[in-house]
């Protein structure tokens, strides 16, 4: 009787062994999932992921330019290019809109480099070349701004080089 009380009590701690390991394995692997959770949640962008163009590939849809500098730009544009382009940027006389169809039909499928060039070069009309590089850079942020493409976290680069790879791409 006592070899079978023995075996009885044997197995009794057996199983609550078994119990006790069955629980900590339960509770490191509900552990393991909340941690696994964590960092999976850590490594999500912040925010909603931008609607690209479908056919971008480093294009003004990609958030090339930072608000402030576009304030900057409008800055710029409203003391030196306004009283040519107008202040809704539909162009005045001979001067060319810098947003609508006619803007999109001139622009779209260039690069930025295009534009920066044009106007570093070329304007004010009435005094071509007086604006600087990061002036030039702030005023095409601005048109980008005014024709609703999208701001991101870096200024524009102030170098037609550094923008030869961004192109003008229609609304999708």
């Amino acid at each position: 009787m006592i070899g079978k009380l023995g075996q009885t009590s044997r197995r009794y701690r057996d199983d609550a062994r078994s119990a006790t390991s069955r629980r900590l394995v339960i509770g490191a692997t509900g552990v393991l999932t909340a941690l696994l959770t964590v960092i999976q949640i850590a490594a999500m962008p912040a925010g909603p992921t931008p609607v690209r163009h479908p056919l971008a590939q480093g294009s003004v849809w990609d958030s090339v330019y930072t608000a402030a500098q576009a304030a900057r730009g409008e800055a710029t544009f409203r003391k030196t290019c306004a009283a040519c382009h107008g202040d809704s940027l539909k162009g005045i006389d001979d001067a060319p809109p810098l947003t609508g169809t006619e803007f999109h039909k001139s622009w779209d499928g260039n690069s930025l480099s295009a534009i920066f060039t044009k106007i570093n070069n070329d304007m004010p009309s009435d005094n071509p070349g007086t604006l600087s590089k990061p002036q030039v850079a702030e005023v095409v942020a601005f048109i980008l701004q005014y024709n609703a493409y999208p701001a991101g976290k870096a200024d524009l680069a102030a170098s037609a080089d550094s923008l030869g790879g961004i192109k003008f791409l229609p609304k999708p």
